[in-house]
């Protein structure tokens, strides 16, 4: 009887220290200093930059493809959306229909 229960009590005594191990191991993380932080947003900045250039050139790129009727007709669809859009409510119809009213 009395080995059963050392036994016992060192399989919970080695349960438990491996767990503790692996928690404190865990919980180590990385830390990144300000100058790596610093140029991965630089990084960041730059790729979107260029993603923004690469976009307008392909914008334009696509439109002088079209024939010129096309351009006009798509130049209106562009206002017309602007223009639709800017007297549309920012916040979306549910929004404004569950939002409470101060009265």
């Amino acid at each position: 009887m009395q080995r059963k229960n050392t036994l016992r009590i060192i399989i919970l005594f080695a349960l438990v220290f491996s767990f503790g191990s692996s928690a404190c191991a865990q919980t180590q993380k990385k830390v990144k200093t300000k100058k790596q932080f610093k140029e991965f947003k630089k990084l960041q900045e730059e790729r979107k930059e260029q993603d923004a250039e690469a976009i307008a050139k392909g914008i334009e790129k696509h439109q002088k493809l079209q024939t010129k009727e096309t351009r006009k007709r798509m130049k209106q669809n562009k206002k017309k959306t602007r223009r639709i859009r800017k007297d549309k409510n920012a916040n979306g119809f549910l929004a404004r229909f569950f939002t409470k009213k101060g009265r």
